[in-house]
């Protein structure tokens, strides 16, 4: 007994399984764990090592490339990339893909142990190894005093300091912590306190004493080591000493001499020789942070949330939004005048996501259920409608069998899939109308044709398959992991699809669809309209049936002739679908992996060069605030429903870029030279227009507005992108090892003006930035040598007076604070002090200008390494419009870059980066999967067909899926990328079942004619003219169908592509067009393949035995009687 039949023999068990899974999805719904992106292993670490005052190309030779080299040497290690900058190495190790997320852990131990095998220039330092480098968090909190109800401000008397502030932050983030779901909770821009004890030059040259000998005596004042243990006969007690600081006086009363050696009755301590104690904050501090909202910035802390694996970032979220208010109404532990506000809130966008998906499944339902009513009447469409929930549902309680969770990757599956099984209930509710129509009773009509197509129906199910899951073997790594979610998805939806097209979908279309009582006067609204107006003024009955009678013989006369002529003329036709073809494959189509995407947040990145102080990028950054200030107030907006405000908030981070905040969003280390503004806008439509005015203004200034260009920086808006995070336009300048410097920089010079040059570039920048001026201290090694001076003598001392040398920790409870010796602000800021400074050696202090020469160089400010060589890295951004992998192709191919190339010494060469490198791996393993599907459907469509000519005419037709999604994309000016790929697979997908189902309903119409005729047709017996014949009507069989599903799934996609933003819009219309041109296409290309392949290749159909069909028809007639 077949799947239908067995379907309607138990129906009671059937429904009750198909019921026990709707509750499973709903209940899946609900607990699913939810994120904004998929979760996969970020296959990086960072070494990070610190050497305060030696210069980068030092910082290079002695710690970059030795760690490099321990590095490498690792098998599963991929990439080393590194930057050297003044006093700071970044090593960034990339593994291979193939290392599993459960065995990274151990890579990174073999990191930390090859790190600590390196012998480093001073003994002191220590490279720091953090592998949670990508860790995002999903809920960024602002913590900020407001002013007092009716002041504009905070008075300064009522301003809390950062300490307090601090605290405050802390309790707010030990509270969240504890919540369920949170891994970890963060502060950021937190500005530390800290005790300096400071001295002049003069001063401090005096004093017989070394900084090593300030040390040791603060270090054993503020000791805290055991004092040993004392056993009686009642115990053991242990004796700890109190040596703890408790005052900064009591740094100042530290004694540096007993007083006897100089004659003194006293002890001599620090305040007695003239060094000044006092506490404060880092001067100059290593972030500062701020929020706003638009009209006032705060000194500001953020309090970051990290999620678990597998939970759930809405829950999360409003539960931390719960917490916060307890706290500050409930509690009232927070003071009434701290604000909390969040600057990122990730749960927001999964919200909006999900509930995008929910409406376009509703939006879906709606529009089968208007439609095929429209067309042929509200039974068939209540069965159609009744079966998506039905199937999204299921596939919702199945795909967490296999770990997957919602997020946009899978609910874009969803989306996808929505049109594939669309067709399964519409096949097989058209084919029980039909066999209906044609006379057979509802089960019989619906089992038959459940039957007729349950095999090809299948083959096209799994070829559709075969489109996605090889995805899951050809990408590797975080590729596979990310897009994990997408054929799996997809294969359960549509598996689960055509199990309950088989089953529950025949036995609604048993009990509900019926054929008309008048076949020959239309029930539903269109045609029974269409038929009026042709009627009106004529005899109702009689008119009205010659009517329908002629209406239909002219539409399918029209049918028939163009069918006819396309099988008559099949070279032609075939002809014709080339060109075609050969058109839209030549329309010169964008490539972008991925797109920008619409979110109501963009980040502003201000760059000043490299030896810039943080109170001159602090400045930078306080000019790009006033420009977003300025731009708050909405005069008139041209969005329907937008709000009066532009800025929901704001939070600057002067000197590095915080926590990553979104997925492909890379934030920068510690660099005083860098800030970085997170724009929260009040609506998402507003942002890449406040994107390119921040841009413009900072560029030229606006009069209007009153304010002037930000000189001296620069200042790039960005919009966020929904893949990886690289610059549009990059192309790397490479020189073996340790490549000669200033031919580096000649050949990036070079192609910054080829691409320059190029139309929709600016911020042309290189990944060296500009040379810095430093001082340059050459030692005269003789006089060094009487004099016990060394280079790490000189950097030692010039590192302590000008940076700052930590000599001990202050604590305070659980608080500590550092305690550092340097000179006093008027020579720590002059030039002039380094002349006249004392460096400490093995014989005593020397003055420095004695024993070295001290002179002004530009000196390279960062120095860049990847595979342990150079690289000068050429990046530009593009304007709206433009495609950076389209740019950088001009460049490549341009005569200047050939001339370029030629010239180039040997060692040195120019390869591709950014964007368009992550497209070319992205495609490039796409393109195996692509093989890998092919290989399967031919497969597939070899077992069916037991041969190769017909699985042959049908992989044909695959190429006309590309004759309507390319010119889409084109005409809509969408690039074509990740998204609308996946979207030519599903066409693909759709073009399949068409030919597939075609050539079934052909083979068995020329099956019965065949079994009726007299055997004297050259063709199977039959005529040219009724082989043809049977073509045509088989086509002419499809087109309801096909009609069905293209305008239901049109119906569907076209809210997103109208308003999806940028993840849907590039794959919703390539499916549009490719959905209204390909398969309409289809039913006149197969038809003229398959006359050509039985007509001219004189290969002979494969008619399906006559006796099959008729001892089927018995038994559902016998199965029908014994239901009823």
């Amino acid at each position: 007994m077949s799947l239908p039949a067995s379907a309607i023999r138990f129906r009671p068990i059937v429904v009750t399984l198909v019921m026990l899974l709707m509750i499973w999805g709903i209940a899946s719904y609900f607990t699913m764990p939810r994120r904004e992106d998929p979760e996969y292993t970020v296959r990086t670490c960072a070494v990070i090592t610190s050497w305060p005052g030696a210069p980068a190309q030092k910082v290079e030779e002695l710690i970059t490339d030795k760690l490099e080299e321990a590095i490498d040497s690792i098998e599963e290690v991929d990439v080393v990339r590194s930057t050297s900058t003044p006093g700071l190495s970044e090593i960034y190790v990339d593994v291979e893909e193939y290392v599993g997320g459960d065995v990274i852990d151990n890579v990174w131990d073999k990191v930390r142990a090859r790190v600590e095998r390196v012998e480093m220039p001073e003994p002191q330092l220590r490279p720091i190894v953090n592998d949670e480098f990508g860790n995002v968090s999903i809920l960024l909190l602002a913590i900020y005093q407001t002013p007092l109800p009716g002041e504009d401000e905070v008075a300064e008397p009522q301003r809390y300091s950062p300490r307090r502030l601090e605290t405050i932050a802390d309790q707010v983030k030990d509270a969240l912590r504890l919540l369920p779901g949170v891994s970890k909770a963060n502060t950021y821009g937190v500005t530390d306190e800290a005790i300096y004890i400071e001295t002049e030059n003069k001063t401090w040259s005096q004093l017989g004493m070394t900084i090593d000998d300030l040390q040791k005596l603060v270090e054993a004042r503020n000791i805290i080591a055991p004092g040993g243990t004392i056993e009686t006969q009642v115990g053991r007690f242990f004796v700890k000493p109190g040596g703890e600081f408790n005052a900064v006086e009591e740094i100042n009363s530290v004694i540096v001499n007993t007083g006897q050696e100089t004659g003194e009755k006293r002890p001599i301590t620090l305040r007695d020789v003239g060094l000044e104690v006092r506490r404060g904050y880092e001067d100059p501090p290593s972030r500062i942070c701020r929020f706003g909202d638009g009209e006032r910035m705060s000194s500001a802390i953020i309090v970051g949330l990290e999620m678990k694996d597998g939970q759930n970032i809405v829950d999360i979220c409003s539960a931390a939004t719960r917490r916060v208010h307890e706290m500050q109404h409930i509690e009232q532990s927070l003071p009434g005048d701290i604000a909390v506000t969040p600057v990122s809130d990730q749960s927001e966008n999964v919200s909006g996501k999900i509930n995008q998906v929910i409406s376009n499944v509703i939006g879906a339902i709606l529009i089968v259920v208007i439609i095929v009513y429209l067309m042929v009447g509200f039974r068939t469409a209540a069965v159609m409608a009744a079966n998506i929930p039905v199937v999204v549902l299921a596939a919702l309680a199945l795909i967490t069998v296999f770990g997957v969770q919602l997020e946009q990757i899978s609910l874009a599956s969803i989306i996808i899939a929505l049109g594939l099984l669309v067709d399964n209930a519409v096949q097989v509710c058209d084919q029980s109308r039909t066999n209906q129509i044609a006379g057979m009773g509802p089960i019989e009509g619906t089992v038959t044709g459940a039957n007729q197509l349950s095999v090809a129906m299948l083959t096209g199910t799994v070829t559709t398959v075969a489109a996605f899951f090889p995805m899951l073997i050809a990408l590797s790594g975080s590729k596979q992991e990310y897009i994990y979610s997408l054929p799996v998805t997809l294969s359960v939806t549509l598996g689960i699809s055509w199990i309950l097209a088989m089953t529950f979908c025949v036995i609604l279309a048993a009990a509900v669809i019926r054929a008309p009582l008048d076949p020959t006067q239309p029930a539903a609204p269109l045609p029974w309209l269409w038929n009026w107006i042709m009627t009106r003024g004529r005899t109702p009955s009689k008119a009205l049936n010659a009517s329908v009678s002629e209406q239909a013989v002219q539409r399918v006369s029209a049918f028939d002739r163009i069918a006819g002529l396309a099988i008559r003329f099949k070279f032609a036709t075939l002809g014709a679908s080339f060109v075609l073809l050969f058109w839209a494959v030549s329309l010169p189509i964008s490539s972008e992996f991925f797109p920008k995407d619409m979110r109501d947040q963009f980040a502003i990145q201000i760059w000043l060069p490299e030896t810039s102080t943080i109170e001159a990028t602090d400045a930078a950054a306080k000019e790009v605030e006033q420009i977003l200030q300025a731009l708050h107030p909405v005069e008139s907006s041209p969005f329907k429903g937008a709000p009066d405000h532009r800025i929901r908030a704001m939070r600057t981070m002067v000197g590095g870029g915080g926590t990553r905040w979104y997925l492909s969003w890379d934030p920068e280390g510690t660099k005083p030279y860098y800030a970085e503004i997170l724009v929260r806008t009040s609506d998402p439509r507003f942002t890449p227009w406040m994107a390119k005015r921040v841009r413009e203004i900072a560029e030229q200034g606006d009069e209007s507005l009153g304010l002037k260009p930000v000189a001296g920086a620069r200042i790039i808006p960005r919009e966020l992108y929904l893949g990886p995070s690289s610059d549009p336009v990059a192309l790397r300048i490479m020189g073996t090892g340790f490549a000669d410097m200033p031919t580096l920089r000649r050949v990036a010079d070079e192609v910054k003006e080829l691409v320059r040059s190029q139309s929709g570039t600016w911020d042309i920048n290189d990944s060296w930035g500009i040379p810095g001026f430093q001082l340059r201290i050459d030692l005269d090694e003789t006089r060094a040598n009487l004099a016990g001076i060394t280079n790490s003598h000189v950097a030692q001392s010039l590192n302590a007076f000008f940076s700052g040398q930590k000599l001990t920790t202050f604590r305070e409870g659980d608080h500590l604070v550092p305690v550092y010796l340097r000179l006093k602000e008027s020579e720590r800021r002059s030039i002039d002090a380094v002349q006249t400074a004392y460096v400490e050696g093995i014989n005593g202090k020397v003055p420095l200008s004695t024993i070295a020469t001290i002179a002004p160089r530009w000196e390279p400010s960062r120095i860049e390494r990847r595979d342990r060589n150079r690289v000068i890295e050429v990046c530009s951004q593009v304007e709206s419009g433009y495609q950076g992998n389209d740019i950088v192709r001009q460049v490549l191919d341009s005569e200047a870059m050939a001339t370029l190339q030629q010239s180039l010494p040997p060692g040195y060469w120019i390869e591709v980066g950014g964007t368009l490198e992550d497209s070319q791996e992205g495609t490039e393993q796409l393109g195996v999967s692509l093989v890998i599907s092919m290989l399967l459907i031919v497969l597939t469509l070899v077992i069916q067909y037991n041969g190769w000519s017909k699985p042959v005419v049908i992989l044909t037709t695959l190429p006309l899926a590309l004759i309507g999604a390319l010119p889409g994309l084109y005409f809509t000016n969408n690039a074509l990328g990740f998204m609308p790929q996946l979207g030519i697979l599903s066409l693909f997908g759709i073009v399949l079942n068409t030919g597939i189902i075609f050539i079934e309903f052909a083979d068995i119409l020329i099956a019965e004619r065949a079994a009726r005729s007299d055997g004297t047709g050259p063709i199977v017996g039959l005529s040219v003219a009724e082989f043809r014949q049977c073509l045509v009507d088989a086509a002419r069989s499809r087109l309801m169908p096909i009609f069905l599903t293209t305008s239901t799934t049109i119906g569907g996609l076209l809210p997103l592509a109208v308003a999806g933003g940028p993840l849907w819009e590039g794959m919703a219309w390539a499916m549009i067009y490719g959905l209204i041109i390909a398969t309409l296409l289809t039913l006149l290309v197969v038809p003229a393949l398959y006359a050509i392949l039985v007509e001219t290749l004189k290969i002979p159909p494969v008619p399906l035995p006559a006796t099959s069909a008729s001892q089927s028809n018995d038994s559902l007639v016998s199965l029908e009687t014994s239901v009823t």
